[in-house]
């Protein structure tokens, strides 16, 4: 159909005229083609021979390189042959070998099969985990979207509400419509009761929601800290409570203790606890010993104070102008 067509309009070839169209392009190419490759035969036999004739330094620097591979070649080999030997020595365990783990005696068949099913529940569970995650993720944004919602229709509705007529009035006027009115108005404040009772109950579901994720952090938090500071999980050491009354001094209120999961915080706080305490221990230490007295040596005369020795270097200075035995003896009764 498409021949037919083509040669209908003046456009295409008729079957013999494309088959000697093409006949004819086969023919030409394939010729030139052939005086294409005997040229280059004729150059690569040519450039072959003034290679062979004059033999370059980079054939006989790769002749020299193929040697040296050739007398690496069997070091390989022997390496190969010595890790399959290797591998091959290695022992494997048959499915009736039997094995005792934690005491327990079994088949190394239901060591592998246990192993494995070990592994798939792992990785189910991990894979269910995931999954919770991300559809408590979706119900928590649809809640958000849910109280944003009520809370542009509360809006709207406040905004486009008309004014309650005056029921005294209207009572008084027209008794009839007074009582049109009620029964219209009580169904608008049931309507806006019903949609703000909606919102309530998403945010209190939302609340809920925040309060179980909480507990669950520090949980997880708790548990982490104990692997860092084991002291910390045990009642008996103080250290718990030593830790809290540190963070009050040191300005952070109870809520937001009692509100924090994040396990390196405390972690931190513990050791900035520590190391005060430790600079405690030692300003301590550094006052006992400055304030003990020195140790004299037998026979040496007790250590005396500035204020003494400077009365007795007035008084050597009076002996030195004097001379007299008056000022030696006031010497010597402050010396003894």
């Amino acid at each position: 159909m498409t021949d037919a067509s083509n040669s209908d309009n003046g456009i295409g070839l008729s079957q013999n005229d494309a088959a000697s169209r093409i006949s004819g392009l086969l023919d030409s190419d394939f010729s030139e083609t052939a005086d294409a490759t005997a040229t280059r035969e004729e150059v690569n036999a040519e450039n072959e021979t003034e290679e062979v004739s004059q033999p370059s330094d980079d054939v006989i620097e790769n002749s020299e390189e193929q040697t040296l591979e050739d007398s690496d070649e069997p070091v390989d080999a022997e390496t190969d042959e010595a890790e399959e030997t290797e591998a091959a020595e290695k022992p494997v365990l048959a499915d009736d070998v039997e094995v005792e783990v934690n005491g327990q005696k079994m088949s190394f068949k239901e060591l592998k099969e246990g192993y494995e099913r070990t592994a798939d529940y792992t990785r189910k569970t991990q894979a269910l985990k995931e999954q919770v995650r991300a559809n408590d993720a979706k119900v928590d944004s649809i809640r958000d979207q849910s109280v944003q919602w009520f809370h542009r229709m509360e809006q709207e509705i406040a905004l486009h509400l008309p004014q309650e007529p005056n029921w005294a009035q209207l009572a008084q006027d027209d008794p009839a419509e007074y009582i049109a009115q009620q029964e219209k108005w009580k169904g608008i404040h049931a309507q806006i009761q019903r949609l703000r009772n909606e919102r309530q109950l998403v945010e209190q579901q939302a609340a809920e929601r925040q309060e179980m994720e909480f507990k669950r952090a520090l949980a997880d938090g708790q548990r982490t800290l104990a692997e860092m500071h084991p002291e910390l999980a045990k009642p008996e050491t103080g250290k718990s409570q030593a830790l809290g009354k540190y963070l009050v001094d040191a300005g952070i209120p109870v809520e937001a203790i009692n509100r924090e999961t994040n396990p390196i915080l405390f972690s931190i706080a513990y050791k900035a606890m520590q190391f005060d305490q430790l600079q405690s221990q030692k300003a301590k230490a550094v006052k006992v010993v400055d304030e003990k007295p020195l140790l004299a040596t037998p026979g040496s005369s007790p250590a005396r104070s500035n204020s003494s020795q400077s009365v007795i270097d007035r008084k050597m200075g009076a002996l030195k102008r004097s001379g007299s035995q008056a000022a030696a003896a006031d010497v010597l009764k402050h010396l003894l």
